[in-house]
């Protein structure tokens, strides 16, 4: 069970100086990669955290979730939850590992990206993106998008999106491509540093030159062949075709949602 975030922030209040966790953070190599959900995070997170230098993590932290919702509408929330909590979370949870890197391969902390540059000045950030086709596919055997879903059933076009006026009208697969749509553009206008998920997975030198050498992380070309070959989290039953298999109507309305940031992004559509 997680600690609430009530009483991590008493014992961090009455406990540790902004100095001491500001010399923590400095004298270690941290890295984040964040992305939509369904684009490898948690396959990914597992695998880098084979690295024995290192302490890498997913989603530890359940308040997260509820900080998304806020800052996909607010860039001052998402300030504030990372300076008042997150970032003395994070050296409350590592202080005691023996660790020269920590780093974060997590979706829902997305919308923190600008918070996280400012926080953590010295820190890598990068966006992790995978082809919009095959992450709605995914989320259309989840429940993205239902009022199930407590991650993103308030999230909605705000008045100033163009999709707006036309959300009331529009069916699920249509707001999972604007969702992967938005999501993509934020992270490409605030993160300088693209990895793609396709390469990651299909090439050991594309995999050391972007993320292993960079971060100071040590990963046998043997061992990431095999985690490769077992991925983590996968969808055990698609619902919805293939998107080779798609109709027209089905190809047309992705590509007028995510055309224009796919190919931004260096995919072909």
């Amino acid at each position: 069970m997680y600690p609430s975030r009530k009483m991590i922030k008493t014992k961090l209040k009455f406990w540790y100086s902004n100095k001491k966790i500001n010399n923590w953070i400095n004298d270690k190599k941290l890295f984040f990669i964040l992305a939509i959900g369904r684009s490898g995070t948690n396959f990914f997170s597992q695998l880098l955290d084979k690295s024995e230098n290192a302490y890498i993590v997913h989603q530890p932290v359940r308040s997260d979730f509820r900080a998304h919702n806020e800052a996909f509408f607010s860039e001052k929330k998402a300030y504030k939850y990372f300076k008042t909590f997150r970032k003395k979370e994070i050296y409350l949870r590592a202080k005691l590992k023996n660790i020269e890197v920590y780093g974060e391969v997590n979706s829902v902390i997305r919308r923190h990206c600008n918070a996280i540059r400012k926080l953590f000045p010295n820190a890598s950030i990068f966006h992790l993106v995978r082809d919009g086709r095959d992450v709605v596919r995914s989320m259309m055997a989840r429940k993205t998008m239902t009022s199930e879903d407590q991650v993103t059933k308030k999230i909605k076009p705000p008045e100033t999106n163009p999709w707006y006026d036309k959300w009331a009208s529009m069916n699920r697969f249509e707001k999972l491509c604007w969702y992967w749509d938005v999501e993509n553009r934020y992270l490409h206008e605030n993160i300088d540093e693209i990895i793609y998920f396709e390469k990651l997975i299909s090439n050991y030198e594309y995999f050391n030159k972007k993320l292993l050498v960079p971060l100071n992380l040590e990963i046998s070309k043997e061992t990431w062949g095999q985690e490769v070959k077992s991925p983590k989290n996968i969808t055990q039953k698609h619902t919805f075709p293939h998107w080779n298999d798609w109709n027209s109507e089905k190809l047309e309305a992705f590509n007028k949602i995510c055309g224009e940031t796919m190919r931004n992004l260096g995919y072909e559509t």
